[in-house]
């Protein structure tokens, strides 16, 4: 990872989300670049917004320069603190850079991510449970939009490393090689990643076969910087399956490939991935695949 975009709106959960940054871009060096996009368009009176406001006394251009600039200084205080923290560990290899521009979240991060092209988007989630319409908004359309990896990361998460990764397959032809690319970008971790399957419709001899051959496809000799058990579990619910076992097995992280799908297909699929995205207190690490 050389390149880490990280997308802040110095909330309290930004600290964590950082963490999870400074962490990943430890381990190669590289850049770390801190993104926010404030909102700078005028709200006009009797416009229809839920809470009509009267731009003559509100958003008129001393409000959008005065959000901008303390925009900048959170951005520059959040900056400063990192690169502290980077100081305090004797770290030289990592660059910590800002940008600031004016839009719609979910829009920009898109945009500088078109630019930029970073290794990973990191970015906080709302989490189970939580109702942050804006942040579920956001998360939920750079998650299916960009084209890079992301890492999202849910409130109340800490780091505590990369050890044990959960891997969910239902058995499709490109099981091999995402499983493989899954263990080359987090191979400095030396993780123990356990590939499930949920079984939701009983037919466990061939949930079973199928899970041995795709087994058969894995050796130490050649996976050697990771350990994987890959196992069968009967559930009625998809969600509560993945979070009991997450919860049981002290996963760190899900890793899910998101294979974009035509229109239709994302009418008459389940989207594993949004679900995971609202229902996980796990972080999950969204990995691109082919486009379907």
């Amino acid at each position: 990872m050389k390149k880490i975009l990280v997308p802040v709106d110095f909330s309290d959960h930004m600290r964590t989300v950082c963490k999870f940054a400074l962490e990943i871009i430890k381990t190669t060096g590289g850049e770390l670049r801190l993104f926010h996009a404030y909102f700078d368009f005028i709200i006009v009176h009797n416009s229809g917004f839920p809470y009509s406001i009267d731009a003559s006394e509100m958003f008129n251009q001393e409000m959008l320069i005065k959000i901008r600039e303390e925009s900048k200084a959170d951005m520059e205080k959040l900056a400063e603190s990192l690169k502290e923290e980077l100081r305090s560990q004797n770290i030289t290899n990592v660059h910590i850079l800002h940008t600031l521009t004016g839009g719609m979240p979910e829009e920009e991060i898109l945009n500088i991510s078109e630019t930029y092209n970073p290794d990973l988007i990191i970015m906080g989630t709302r989490g189970k449970g939580e109702k942050d319409f804006l942040t579920g908004k956001v998360s939920s359309k750079v998650v299916q939009n960009a084209t890079c990896r992301i890492l999202t990361v849910p409130r109340d998460t800490e780091y505590h490393g990369f050890q044990n990764i959960l891997y969910t397959t239902d058995f499709n032809d490109e099981d091999d090689s995402d499983l493989r690319r899954l263990i080359g970008l987090l191979k400095y971790y030396h993780p123990k990643i356990h590939c499930i399957h949920i079984d939701l419709d009983g037919n466990a001899p061939v949930d079973a076969a199928r899970m041995q051959k795709l087994q058969q496809q894995f050796s130490d000799a050649t996976e050697k910087n990771s350990s994987i058990v890959f196992e069968v579990i009967r559930h009625d619910d998809f969600l509560e399956g993945i979070n009991e076992y997450a919860k049981d097995h002290n996963i760190d992280l899900i890793a899910v490939v998101n294979h974009r799908k035509s229109f239709l297909k994302r009418l008459f699929t389940t989207d594993h991935t949004r679900q995971l995205l609202f229902a996980s207190d796990v972080p999950l690490f969204i990995f691109p695949g082919k486009t379907e």
